[in-house]
């Protein structure tokens, strides 16, 4: 009985392979992207930030190491050697609230931000831009703080998308 079961699965196996079908690893394979195969670096060189809030520029930068590790398609390098160089520009930041209550706690805040992402390709000398990448929404019982978070981290993850369609 083994024997039959054993040669069904080398059977189903080879099957599948015919199809198509690859059997991979559990390990997390990176994915082609603008910054080719995952071993070139890269390095955050400019953020322009119209907003008056401090950490935004940590924030952004923190997600954007966040998410290229995770996505596995490049390695982080502190200084111009890099291979890319990217900048970051937010060029429409607005946060107001849409709604108080009698004592002018914000109950309803509503943010609009605007960011581009440029990648200079340093040795082809070439530039690559993800456009003009819009989000705004309401937030309901979270500080500006919170709204703004959640708003940039929706547009960082926007960007990656873009890195990765490479069509």
């Amino acid at each position: 009985m083994k024997k039959v079961y054993s040669l069904f699965l080398v059977t189903m196996l080879f099957l599948l392979c015919s199809c198509g079908y690859t059997v991979k690893g559990i390990q997390q394979s990176s994915r082609d992207s603008i910054f080719g195969s995952g071993n070139k670096t890269v390095a955050i060189t400019k953020i322009e930030d119209p907003s008056l809030y401090p950490w935004i520029t940590y924030y952004l930068t923190n997600q954007f190491h966040t998410e290229m590790n995770f996505r596995r398609l490049a390695k982080w390098e502190v200084s111009d050697k890099a291979d890319y160089h990217i900048e970051i520009l937010l060029p429409k930041f607005d946060t107001f609230a849409s709604l108080t209550d009698e004592e002018d706690r914000t109950l309803l805040n509503s943010i609009s931000i605007q960011m581009e992402v440029r990648v200079h390709d340093m040795h082809l000398n070439t530039t690559w831009s993800s456009g003009t990448l819009s989000h705004y929404e309401y937030f309901q019982n979270l500080s500006e703080e919170e709204s703004i978070r959640e708003t940039l981290n929706e547009l960082v993850y926007m960007a990656f998308n873009a890195f990765e369609n490479t069509f």
